[in-house]
């Protein structure tokens, strides 16, 4: 395995890093965005090195968390993180392809799904030549439609996904969402500052929900008072 990090992110809890899997903003968004409720069944897909479940389990509280990732590497640096942090039995790494999970996992198993997804569509021009870099930048491992049909079947009857994305893949989500009866419920932008164009997009979906979309308060990367609540621990 490849020379790895450790990163800080509060409350015991460390998140352990490669070159190639680490996090970045976009995380902490949608770790914020997504709320999670302590009794919450959660899973997080396209895991990476497990950073949305760890910052979950900063709360001593939160039910255990099922994370998802294709790439065996990155799998040992969620679990080297979890040796680290002292939570052994609460958070369930399954390292394999989501698009197989109903071998291991029932039906509506869940309350709630993140999801950070590849963002570029194969052939966008934005594909990597190595193989692990290719997965998490570009959907050649799984698309966006299957992704969202695979939390369908994982959530229960008013269950909720949680994303973030470019903000120029909106329709894109807002239509597979729809087609696989998940509602598109709540919206955030996020831009530079107010005379920027929003550079993401953070949305919630819920099964079997009837039509009311609500948009929050764009969330701008200067409102330091804001940044600093989203980012807790990892800030001090």
């Amino acid at each position: 395995m490849a020379e790895y990090k450790t990163e800080s992110l509060g409350s015991g809890v460390y998140a352990v890093l490669s070159d190639i899997h680490t996090f970045g903003t976009d995380a902490f968004l949608l770790y914020d965005f997504a709320k999670a409720k302590r009794k919450e069944r959660i899973c997080d897909l396209c895991s990476g090195c497990g950073i949305i479940p760890l910052l979950m389990l900063r709360e001593e509280k939160q039910h255990p968390v099922t994370a998802v990732e294709i790439q065996p590497d990155a799998c040992e640096l969620i679990q080297k993180g979890i040796e680290l942090s002292s939570l052994e039995g609460k958070l369930n790494v399954i390292n394999k392809d989501l698009k197989e999970l109903k071998e291991d996992i029932e039906v509506g198993a869940f309350d709630l799904i993140t999801v950070n997804p590849p963002y570029f569509p194969v052939g966008s021009g934005y594909d990597c030549e190595d193989e692990p870099h290719r997965l998490i930048r570009s959907e050649v491992g799984c698309t966006l439609d299957d992704i969202v049909a695979q939390s369908a079947w994982l959530l229960r009857s008013g269950g909720r996904i949680c994303m973030c994305h470019r903000p120029e893949r909106l329709a894109d989500i807002i239509c597979s969402m729809r087609a696989n009866k998940i509602e598109p419920k709540r919206l955030r932008f996020v831009a530079k500052n107010e005379n920027t164009a929003p550079w993401l997009v953070l949305i919630e979906g819920k099964k079997d929900a009837k039509p009311s979309l609500s948009t929050e308060k764009t969330l701008y990367m200067n409102d330091e008072k804001e940044l600093e609540r989203i980012y807790g621990g990892y800030a001090e």
